[in-house]
């Protein structure tokens, strides 16, 4: 099985970085070599490896992608549009809400890229860092404030498949949203407006509760 995007849309491009060698890995949907629904793309030094799978009613693409921020690999279920759509899209490290997967246009891909670097230069000057391999992943186990990625995964999903279908507003109706870590939970909010709306994460059964939800409106 190969994903094909429409031959009048530009291809789509996938890319995240190896936390090992920093290299930049990049990769074309359509032109992966895939065995059943299962796609890789694999860093050049052997270092990574970031993988696709479709569901069962393939429907929804599984992704999961090496972190070089906590050193884990993050799995995401997103809609098949979505991943396959005509709008760019960005994945982050639940623990640091720092960008490490992006789906676009080869230039949209590029300029994600070149901000997420920017950031990441940022980040190691505060810190005092000189290169990538000096980064230390964030100990996991000390933060007992994380939540589990699989709670994160199940409202990432739902507040994608809702902001997709126009179903998430606030009070400037911006349009677009951000998630992040939060105290007590994952807090969703417009980055103009600041409106928001915090999940609780008590448990998965918790979050998945969310998925009946067809509407999420962000409040003050």
């Amino acid at each position: 099985m190969i994903l094909e995007p429409k031959s009048k849309r530009e291809p789509r491009h996938i890319a995240y970085r190896c936390p090992k060698c920093g290299t930049a890995v990049r990769g074309l949907l359509g032109s992966f070599a895939a065995k059943a629904d299962l796609l890789k793309l694999k860093c050049p030094e052997g270092d990574s490896e970031l993988s696709l799978s479709l569901s069962p009613d393939r429907e929804r693409i599984r992704i999961s992608t090496p972190c070089l921020f906590c050193g884990q690999s993050h799995s995401f279920t997103i809609s098949r549009r979505v991943v396959l759509g005509d709008e760019p899209f960005l994945l982050n490290c639940p623990y640091t809400n720092m960008d490490v997967c992006f789906l676009g246009s080869e230039g949209e891909v590029d300029a994600a890229l070149e901000r997420a670097d920017g950031e990441l230069g940022q980040l190691l000057a505060e810190m005092g860092l000189e290169s990538m391999r000096e980064l230390q992943p964030i100990d996991l186990e000390e933060n007992e404030l994380l939540p589990d990625p699989g709670i994160y995964d199940v409202v990432r999903y739902l507040v994608k498949e809702l902001e997709a279908e126009g179903q998430v507003d606030c009070p400037c109706h911006g349009g677009e949203y951000e998630i992040a870590i939060s105290d007590g939970g994952i807090l969703v909010y417009c980055p103009a407006c600041q409106a928001s709306h915090l999940f609780k994460t008590d448990s998965v059964a918790a979050a998945e509760a969310f998925l009946s939800l067809d509407h999420l409106e962000l409040h003050p």
